[in-house]
């Protein structure tokens, strides 16, 4: 015998009916939910390449600290004596007049390749790169 109700459908009918609409309702909140997350997830994602773009353009704008011009000012007072000494004994009296000059061009060429009107505009990414000139300069390169 089987249960049947006003419309003449039997009971489990309508309950799997019931079901199946509750089942697809709840596909569509959850389809609603995931691509909402998707989408959450994208705009964190471009907010993050932002932010990373932006800390890389700070990085690259920041110049040379008090140490690293310190450094940069040591590196170059050594480069000009060992330059001298290479022509010079100390007690010659061109000693310091050539000290100077060799001083003044190490400067120069410094700040032209690096492109700033005072070394101590320098970027910090190129603290290396500046370091590694005053030590390798050669005035022969530049006369």
């Amino acid at each position: 015998m089987t249960l049947i109700n006003n419309n003449q459908q039997p009971d489990y009918m309508m309950l799997v009916e019931k079901q199946l609409q509750l089942t697809e309702s709840q596909g569509i909140a959850i389809r609603g939910l995931w691509d909402g997350m998707k989408k959450m997830q994208q705009d964190v994602n471009e907010k993050v390449e932002e932010v990373q773009l932006m800390v890389q353009e700070v990085r690259d704008s920041v110049t040379l600290t008090d140490t690293e011009c310190y450094q940069l000012q040591q590196g170059v007072r050594t480069r000009s004596i060992a330059l001298t000494k290479d022509r010079y004994k100390e007690a010659d009296g061109k000693f310091n007049e050539t000290v100077g000059k060799y001083r003044r061009m190490i400067w120069s060429k410094l700040k032209v390749l690096f492109s700033v009107a005072k070394y101590s505009h320098i970027r910090r990414i190129d603290f290396d790169d500046a370091i590694y000139f005053v030590q390798e300069f050669r005035p022969e390169d530049y006369i």
